[in-house]
């Protein structure tokens, strides 16, 4: 199995805030590449898994 990773945005900031029509601005993004791992499903069930009494 191979691993993927997933850009995420972690904050996105826009200068001067806020921004006016017709004038320039700047956007500032941070982001991380988060690594998903495959794992198999493992599926339980019984007392206080699935709200049997």
């Amino acid at each position: 199995m191979a691993n993927t990773y997933t850009p995420v945005i972690i904050s996105a900031i826009l200068t001067p805030d806020p921004a006016q029509a017709g004038k320039k601005f700047l956007i500032s993004v941070a982001a991380a590449d988060v690594e998903a791992i495959p794992q198999t499903a493992v599926y339980v069930c019984g007392e206080f898994v699935c709200g049997e009494p």
